[in-house]
């Protein structure tokens, strides 16, 4: 007769750990975005994510993967926009580096491209 009530609690507790394991953010979109052609070289660079995280790290590369200093440090908030500014850029490829710790405490992380055009 206990088998049932402990088999029960079994599957209820797998199917929050599976559930939770899931949970887990992304990034929906950013200015400049993805993969974009820009005219103007942006002043900040946005992320949004899907859930509030708090932004661990990000960085500028140039097209040749040279890192471009950002005057961000980590403030433990956790939000779901991030407005990061970035010093006066020439015309190239970038690519942002970011990672993210998500209210479980995992972290995860991604990269995006965008080029400023020549005038």
């Amino acid at each position: 007769m206990m088998k049932k009530p402990i088999l029960g609690s079994v599957f209820l507790g797998l199917a929050l750990i599976t559930g939770h394991s899931f949970a887990h953010t992304t990034l929906l979109s950013s200015t400049p975005a993805n993969n974009s052609v820009i005219k103007q070289a942006p002043e900040k660079v946005t992320l949004n994510f899907g859930a509030e995280v708090m932004l661990m790290n990000i960085k500028l590369l140039d097209a040749k993967g040279k890192n471009i200093p950002l005057n961000y440090q980590v403030n433990h908030d956790h939000k779901k926009s991030f407005d990061i500014a970035v010093p006066q850029l020439k015309a190239g490829q970038y690519t942002i580096v970011w990672m993210i710790m998500g209210a479980d405490g995992h972290h995860m992380k991604g990269d995006y491209r965008f080029t400023i055009q020549a005038k």
